[in-house]
């Protein structure tokens, strides 16, 4: 929708919610530490607010915070 502190058309605001907390918090530094996660948008361009983040990828950092995806 879009973004209520701005009057500039192109910004959009999305509104998310978490469903549960990760057993285990991951850092920013264990997911550039991870391999696999080499082409997250998060350790490719670390500014974006929300970015995508595939199935895989998200296996992967579930499995860090000892979470069951």
């Amino acid at each position: 929708h879009p973004d209520s502190t701005t009057q500039d058309d192109r910004w959009d605001c999305v509104d998310i919610k978490a469903v549960r907390a990760l057993s285990q918090p991951v850092t920013l530094e264990q997911i550039k530490a991870e391999d696999r996660l080499a082409d997250m948008a998060l350790v490719r361009s670390s500014r974006l607010s929300v970015q995508p983040v595939t199935d895989v990828e998200w296996d992967l950092v579930c499995r860090l915070g000892k979470t069951d995806p």
